[in-house]
């Protein structure tokens, strides 16, 4: 997970450890509701190192009639801890247990409090783009031209273009795009994508896990939310080798899974995660096999890998397999 990913899902767990749930909402708007039942709605900024004096002017230069600022950063500032304290600002320090919401400080548990403090991933802007070409041209079974990739991933041919120049196994010929080499392809893919990013909120039902992952879908649904289904319930269509243990879901916007039956979890005890990504690619490699509502291939064999245990790796080839027999030789 990247460090503004890792920032913001501890935000999360912080949130929930002082009784606030979060809602409803994207990755930068949050619907909060306080412990006695008030209603916040905030605006939400990261930054993965203590903001200046200057940012915090700017930022506050900028007011929302409707929406707080809501600062998520490792560590606060004297001087953001005095906003804060004023009410001028909320803020969500992460590394030090800080929650203060509309001028007042909320108290957490200690439920999470021994768990080591997370490795920060590198920094930078991700290249999107080029790792989901990798997994339209390994997930496609005919080669893709330029313009069919930019209509699929929906960026401009520009993009594409600068994208297949920066992957190593690829190549063209006279009917379009395909890997040079799949295995190669997929290895530099592999090693290279660290995940979709965004934030997590966990949960935990008493049924099967695939019924869980079938409620949370129908539940997503009802609100007019986007999901798609990933880790070991989609493995368990794609390629079927394991019990499923836990559920995985990747949705458009946050949702609070309370009215469905699920109660709010930690990572650790967790049957059910769901991610809002800040990957905006997931939905679009996700169509170009059928079922829609699944995540791709490579997307999920990846979460099978993160949800662990010890046949995850062989699990996840398997899903893997899939792809290597029909890959464009």
């Amino acid at each position: 997970m990247d460090e503004t990913a890792q920032v913001l899902s501890d935000a999360v767990a912080l949130l929930r450890r002082a009784g606030i749930r979060l809602s409803s909402g994207s990755l930068d708007a949050w619907d909060l509701v306080l412990p006695d039942g008030r209603e916040l709605q905030t605006r939400v900024w990261v930054s993965r190192r203590p903001p200046t004096p200057t940012v915090l002017v700017r930022l506050l230069a900028q007011p929302d009639p409707v929406r707080r600022a809501l600062m998520v950063t490792p560590r606060a500032t004297a001087h953001l801890r005095t906003l804060a304290t004023n009410g001028e600002i909320d803020v969500i320090a992460v590394d030090e247990d800080l929650l203060v919401l509309a001028g007042v400080r909320h108290d957490v548990t200690d439920a999470a409090s021994a768990a080591a403090a997370p490795t920060r991933a590198a920094r930078g802007r991700k290249p999107w783009v080029r790792w989901a070409l990798a997994r339209a041209l390994l997930l496609s079974d005919t080669a893709q031209t330029q313009h069919r990739l930019a209509e699929l991933l929906g960026v401009s041919q520009q993009a594409v273009s600068l994208a297949l120049k920066q992957l190593q196994a690829v190549r063209r010929t006279e009917h379009g795009w395909l890997a040079d080499s799949p295995e190669a392809l997929l290895a530099e893919y592999l090693a290279t994508y660290p995940g979709p990013g965004g934030a997590v909120t966990y949960w935990y039902g008493l049924d099967p896990v695939i019924a869980q992952a079938t409620a949370a879908v129908e539940f997503c649904t009802q609100q007019g939310i986007s999901v798609l289904v990933s880790g070991d319930a989609a493995a368990d269509v794609y390629a079927p080798w394991r019990l499923p243990t836990r559920a995985m879901l990747y949705t458009d916007r946050f949702v609070d899974l309370t009215d469905a039956g699920f109660s709010p979890a930690t990572e650790a005890e967790h049957t059910l995660a769901v991610q809002v990504p800040a990957d905006p690619t997931l939905w679009r490699t996700a169509k170009i096999n059928e079922p829609a509502l699944l995540a791709d291939h490579l997307i999920t064999a990846a979460d099978v890998l993160r949800t662990g245990g010890a046949d995850a790796a062989e699990a996840a080839d398997h899903v893997l397999a899939t792809i290597r027999q029909r890959a464009v030789l």
